[in-house]
C-alpha cells in the first residue's frame, strides 16, 4: 500500500465527511461519528490551534486515514499551559488490518512527529474506548516510531434519558438557582477557573472564549447555576453539538438485532428511549462546562436535575455526562441509571516530552468530554 500524509485543506472536506460516514464503529449499536455539514466546524471546539492530517492512497487518490492535533490552554499542576490533544483517528478497513495497519501507523506517527516538532507543546492527551483491546495493544506495543502511551485515568460517559421530568432538587441555604445570562459571563468563568486550577487538564476559559467560535451553538442561557451573593459556586450547561456533529446509528447486532421490535414495544412501559431505524441521528447533548466549588454533592445534585429536566423538556434522546474515576460525583449520576461507556486516558508523547509527562501531579482529572 502505497500512501501520502499532507494536511488537510476546504478541498479536502467532502472526501473527509465520506471518510467518517461510510466507516463506522461496529458493535452491538455500529455507530458513525459524521461532521455534517463542513468536517472543520467541529475542529474549532480543540482549541485555537488545530490541524487535520490525511493520508491518501496513491493510486486511487482517496483518504485512508485521517487524525487530528489540536492545542488548546489547560490547567496542568495549577498552571495555564499549552497541552495537546490527539483525536479523530479514522481509517479505512478495507486498507489495512493487522501487520498492515501496524506499518499504516507508524508512517502516520512519523509524520504526526515532524509536525510535533513546532513546539507549540510537550504531550498529548488522547482518549480510547476501553474495550477496544486490539487498538490498546497496538498503541501500546512500542513499535518504531510511536509515540509511548502513558496510561493516567479512566474516563466515564455517563448517557442519560431524560424520559420525563422530575423533582426538583434544593440548594443549600443561601444559594439560588439562575440560568445563565451574559451579565454573569465574568460570574462563570471565574467559577470555572477557580475550579479549574485545582484540578488537571479542564479548561482554562475567558470572557471572550466562554461563548466564541470555540464553543460552536452554545447559548448563555444553556447555562445552570449556583449563586451565592453575587459569586457562581456551581456551573453546568446543556451543549448541543448536533448542528456540526453527529452520532448516526447504521445498524444492529446479535440480541438488540433479534428484538429490537418486542424492545422498543416494550421501551414506554420502562421509560428507555426506542431504538430507531438505521440512518437516524441520535438526538442527544452534552452536560458540560462543570465546576462545583468544594465538590459539594447537594450543588451538583441540584444542577444535574435542572439540566435533566430541561433535556426532557427539550425532548433530547440522551445527554453525555462525562466524569473521571476519581470524581466524587459517580454515584450521582449512576442514580440515573444511565448507560456507561468506559474510555482510557493516555498522556502520549515523544521523548522530547517525557520529564513533562512525569511532572504531572495527582490533582484529580477534569476532563471535558465536549471537547473531546
Amino acid at each position: 500500500m502505497f500512501f501520502q500524509m499532507q494536511l488537510a485543506t476546504p478541498a479536502d472536506d467532502d472526501d473527509l465527511r465520506r471518510l467518517l460516514r461510510e466507516n463506522p464503529f461496529a458493535g452491538t449499536i455500529s455507530l458513525s461519528f459524521e461532521r455534517e455539514p463542513n468536517y472543520f466546524f467541529a475542529s474549532a471546539t480543540g482549541g485555537p490551534f488545530s490541524e487535520t492530517l490525511i493520508a491518501r492512497d496513491s493510486k486511487s487518490n482517496l483518504i485512508i486515514g485521517v487524525g487530528e492535533r489540536s492545542i488548546r490552554p489547560l490547567y496542568l499542576n495549577g498552571k495555564v499551559c499549552d497541552v495537546g490533544y490527539l483525536g479523530g483517528l479514522r481509517s479505512n478497513p478495507k486498507y489495512g488490518q493487522g501487520l498492515a495497519l501496524a506499518r499504516f501507523l507508524g508512517k502516520a506517527f512519523e509524520a504526526q512527529y515532524e509536525r510535533h516538532k513546532d513546539g507549540r507543546t510537550p504531550f498529548y492527551l488522547t482518549s480510547i474506548v476501553a474495550d477496544n483491546t486490539p487498538a490498546l495493544r497496538l498503541l501500546n506495543s512500542g513499535l518504531p516510531k510511536y509515540p509511548r502511551y502513558h496510561p493516567y485515568t479512566r474516563m466515564f460517559t455517563y448517557a442519560i434519558h431524560p424520559a420525563r421530568s422530575k423533582r426538583e432538587l434544593p440548594l443549600p441555604h443561601n444559594v439560588q438557582f439562575k440560568r445563565g445570562s451574559l451579565d454573569l459571563i465574568p460570574a462563570i468563568v471565574d467559577c470555572l477557573n477557580r475550579n479549574g486550577s485545582r484540578s488537571q487538564f479542564a479548561p482554562y476559559w475567558t470572557k471572550d472564549t466562554l461563548l466564541s467560535d470555540f464553543t460552536p451553538a452554545l447559548s448563555i442561557g444553556d447555562f445552570f447555576l449556583a449563586v451565592r451573593g453575587d459569586r457562581v459556586v456551581g456551573c453546568l450547561a446543556l451543549w448541543d453539538q448536533q448542528s456540526f456533529k453527529q452520532s448516526v446509528i447504521r445498524g444492529y447486532s446479535g440480541t438488540i438485532a433479534r428484538y429490537r421490535r418486542l424492545i422498543n414495544w416494550l421501551s414506554p412501559l420502562g421509560g428507555w428511549p426506542v431504538l430507531p431505524e438505521p440512518g437516524t441521528h441520535l438526538n442527544h447533548c452534552f452536560a458540560s462546562f462543570l465546576a462545583i466549588d468544594d465538590d459539594n454533592p447537594e450543588i451538583f445534585s441540584a444542577l444535574l436535575r435542572a439540566l435533566y429536566n430541561e433535556a426532557a423538556l427539550r425532548k433530547y434522546d440522551y445527554f453525555m455526562l462525562g466524569l473521571a474515576e476519581e470524581n466524587p460525583f459517580q454515584s450521582i449520576a449512576k442514580s440515573y441509571r444511565p448507560i456507561i461507556y468506559k474510555s482510557e486516558i493516555y498522556l502520549v508523547a515523544w521523548e522530547d516530552g517525557y520529564e513533562e509527562v512525569a511532572s504531572v501531579d495527582k490533582r484529580p482529572p477534569a476532563l471535558e468530554i465536549a471537547l473531546l
